[in-house]
């Protein structure tokens, strides 16, 4: 993790990521430029948030967890009281076709709190991290 951020500071970072979608260096300033694309740099501070063009991949799976967590949930729900079934649905039809709006809304917040990670551990936010060492020689 980034020197100087203790765990609390750390928590508010990933929560300022998660639930509101803020620079995870400054806080004052959303990391979007729309429902899903990044800034490249922070507005407010300049902090560097495009790092790479597989960076999102972490957001995507963070996304999918969430979509899933949702339909294991429901799946618990229907085996334990059997709203779905009850209502003349097949529950397996509906907890899938429920769970793919779960999972584009949720990533959006995976994706502010993947690259809140990112940042808290120095994979992103500055120059260096934005451009790997590719000098070989001698």
């Amino acid at each position: 993790m980034r020197r100087g951020i203790s765990e609390l500071r750390a928590l508010a970072i990933l929560a300022n990521g998660l639930l509101r979608g803020r620079c995870p260096a400054c806080g004052r300033h959303s990391m979007f430029r729309g429902f899903y694309g990044l800034h490249e740099a922070c507005p407010a501070c300049g902090t560097r948030l495009e790092v790479s063009d597989g960076a999102w991949l972490g957001g995507v799976a963070i996304g999918y967890l969430f979509g899933a967590l949702f339909a294991f949930a429901l799946g618990m729900v229907e085996l334990r009281w059997h709203p779905i079934r009850e209502a003349a649905l097949d529950p397996l039809w509906t907890i899938a076709v429920l769970s793919l709006p779960v999972t584009a809304l949720a990533y959006r917040p995976a994706k502010g709190l993947w690259f809140s990670l990112l940042y808290l551990y120095g994979l992103a936010g500055d120059e260096e991290s934005t451009a790997p060492d590719t000098a070989t020689g001698p």
